[in-house]
Order: structure tokens, then sequence, then C-alpha cells
């Protein structure tokens, strides 16, 4: 994804912050991941090993993980070592007789990224320095998981709708707006959201005409993965984001496809509450 001269720090998503004020949180991990498709097997492999010997364990018989937010960052960044393994594997690339090759799920993810976040994004930029006054503090409030808010808000909206694909853009800004986040970012107001969503809603549309499977899309369960997918990659810290764990982490822990691994999905159980069955969580060690 060409970024220009964007901050290399926020694209490889080294943090479980983001501040940069260059690309509003649009172009945050997301490129750091799908590179991370791309490596070899066993880089992807050294990446995870070092994650989980950051893990830290009480000194009881069996170890538990401690319940601390170092921890919980791990295991969601462990989750999206899980979906790069996943998105690398060899996938089928039918197509009609007469067509292109069905694209990869990699592919589907790249394609969406580069419409809704690098594509949609210079021309937002250009929107704000036209129409807002303070154009620097709505990059730095966007930071604050609006993108990642806007995935979740088109996968629930598309769940929700299946019909009637034109009302989706309403109520996706509508779950922005109600976001519990949107009360930590004041600068980000009703007409920023309309902005947002609307270049992003465009782009989804670009992304269908580039190839993509998404002029189905309010009936491709493959697009709303690719959806979770994003958002889960772009997400600063889906640790602190309740609502990419519940309708993005979680929906692809359940994926029948199996994209997390039955360990991580243990992990996460064992330390966040919203992701367990029942109270009889197993120990991971």
């Amino acid at each position: 994804m060409d970024t220009g001269r964007h901050n290399p720090g926020c694209e490889t998503a080294r943090g479980h912050e983001c501040v940069c004020t260059q690309c509003g949180g649009s172009q945050h991990g997301v490129q750091g991941w799908l590179d991370h498709v791309d490596q070899d097997y066993l880089i992807r492999h050294g990446k995870r090993k070092r994650f989980e010997s950051k893990l830290a364990w009480t000194k009881n018989r069996p170890p538990r993980l401690e319940q601390t937010r170092r921890n919980q960052e791990i295991a969601t960044d462990l989750a999206r070592v899980d979906i790069a393994d996943w998105l690398a594997a060899p996938s089928p690339r039918a197509g009609p007789e007469d067509g292109d090759p069905y694209p990869t799920p990699a592919e589907q993810v790249t394609a969406l990224a580069e419409e809704m976040t690098r594509g949609a994004w210079q021309e937002i930029v250009t929107e704000l320095k036209r129409t807002t006054p303070d154009a620097t503090n709505v990059k730095r409030d966007l930071t604050n998981h609006v993108w990642c808010d806007l995935f979740i808000g088109l996968v629930q909206a598309i769940e929700m709708t299946r019909r009637g694909f034109d009302s989706i853009p309403n109520k996706v800004k509508t779950l922005i707006l109600g976001s519990a986040l949107q009360a930590g970012r004041p600068h980000v107001t009703e007409a920023v959201v309309g902005l947002i969503v609307d270049k992003a809603w465009h782009g989804i549309q670009a992304a269908a005409f580039a190839g993509a499977p998404l002029l189905d899309l309010i009936s491709n369960e493959e697009a709303l993965r690719a959806l979770r997918i994003l958002a889960v990659f772009i997400c600063p810290a889906p640790a602190q984001h309740p609502a990419v764990r519940q309708h993005a982490l979680k929906p692809l822990g359940e994926d029948a496809t199996e994209i997390l691994t039955g360990q991580t999905k243990t992990r996460l159980a064992e330390l966040f509450t919203d992701w367990r069955a029942d109270s009889d969580i197993p120990p991971s060690g």
C-alpha cells in the first residue's frame, strides 16, 4: 500500500496506541500486518514466539495467565499473527469459466484496505482542510479508534440490513456516533463522521469494481470476514476496544475456517470476560 511519506512506525503498529495526525489512524497497522502475510512462515513463527515469551504467568499449579493489560495486548497480537497465518495459507482461486479467478482472502482484505483507507483518506484530508477550521485536532481525534469503529459499524449495519443496500451508510454513521468511545473525540463531529463514512462507502464500491467480490456485499460472508480482519488489523488496541473484540475478533474465532488457533482462543477467554462462554476456563499454559 503506497502511503507516501507516512510514518512507518504507525504503519507497522509497534505499540498499542496511535497518535499519527499524518494519517488520522487510517494507515495504522494495516500495511505492517499485510506485509506479515507475505513473509515466510518461519518469520511469522519467530514473531509468535517473541510474543509468547513476553506473557506473564502466575505461580499457581498449573500456571495461569496474569490478569494484566500487557498480557491482554499480547494475546490480541497473537490473534493477529493467527489471522496473518490464515491469510498466508494457500486458498482456492476458482472463478467462472470465462472470468477472472476469484480473489483470495488476502487479496480481498488488501483491495478493501487500498480503497477504504489509503484512497479514501486522501479525499478526506482535502475536504477537512477545506471545511474544518482545526483539521489537525480532527485528525488527532480520528486516531482514537474511529477507523476500527467504522469497520465494525459496517459489519453491524450489513448484518442488520442485508436488504436495503442504500441504507447502510446512514446506519454506520449512527453506530459510530453512538460508540462508547465517541465522547473522547470531540472534534469528530457528525459532519466529520458523515464525510468519512461516505468516502469509505465509495471505497467499498471502488474495490468491488476493482475485482474484489463486494458487489454482493449484503449477502457475502467473505466480505464481512474481510471487514472484520481490517478492524482487527487497524485497531490501535483491541484489548481496550470491546466492540472490536465482540464484533470482529470473536466472530473470527468462531469462523468455520478456523482462523484463530485453539490456544489463542483459550488465552483470550482467560483474559477477557466478553470471550467466555462460561466461568470454567481451562488453564492456557
